[in-house]
């Protein structure tokens, strides 16, 4: 990457990048305490989503031995039969409370200009309404997976999961010439790889030192942090 000129367009994870929580559990657990009428589905997902509980850890091997993310999709199960405009509502509570609590400071340093030109793209595993109201907040455009809906109400399964598909969900989204110019990315998922390897500048969020040799064999940034 040594060489190559200045980004025109920053693509960001946010999960881990831009924020410190898993979006997608924050932003179930933040819609469930809100809804007095359902204590029961808050104390089920509390119990699956918490690492103090012994139901995260059975997920937890479950999904290391299949490669697949069960515990999300678990937990969006139980947004069936809800308002798409109720998790909207609950979306943008959260997004407001990430940016003034969770932030990643030295990541935000680095994206101060790209986000007061217009020249950041968040491109997100997590759920739509929530990136969508961060890219409202910030002035930014978004991909994110997508949740089905019927009318209005939530089937409690997903339309799309762009895990390991944020660059074609770019090109679909906004067309082949976004990712055609000088491009930066920042992640920390390993499944961004190929994002990072279309980078004229990657930033590696490391949250663990044993995740740099993920990134060997690439000219890469490390931003780490210690939450």
């Amino acid at each position: 990457m040594m060489g190559w000129p200045a980004p025109e367009l920053y693509v960001v994870d946010v999960c881990g990048t831009l924020v410190f929580d898993d979006t997608t559990l924050g932003l179930l657990r933040h819609h469930f305490a809100r809804d007095a009428a359902r204590p029961l589905r808050a104390k089920l997902f509390n119990a699956v989503s918490s690492r103090r509980r012994l139901l995260w850890w059975g997920f937890a091997v479950a999904e290391k031995l299949t490669g697949q993310h069960l515990l999300k999709r678990f937990v969006v199960r139980l947004l069936a039969g809800e308002r798409c405009e109720a998790l909207d509502e609950s979306a943008r509570e959260y997004a407001s409370k990430l940016l003034a609590e969770r932030r990643i400071g030295s990541v935000w340093h680095v994206l101060e200009e790209p986000f007061a030109t217009g020249r950041v793209v968040l491109a997100s595993a997590s759920l739509d309404p929530v990136v969508a109201a961060l890219a409202s907040l910030t002035g930014a455009r978004y991909v994110a997976s997508t949740l089905e809906q019927r009318d209005g109400i939530l089937s409690g399964r997903y339309e799309t999961d762009l895990t390991g598909q944020k660059p074609q969900a770019l090109a679909a989204k906004y067309g082949k010439s976004l990712l055609g110019g000088p491009l930066g990315v920042m992640t920390d998922n390993a499944s961004d790889r190929a994002l990072v390897e279309m980078a004229s500048v990657a930033y590696i969020v490391i949250h663990h030192a044993s995740h740099r040799e993920r990134w060997q064999g690439l000219g890469v940034h490390f931003i780490e942090i210690n939450a």
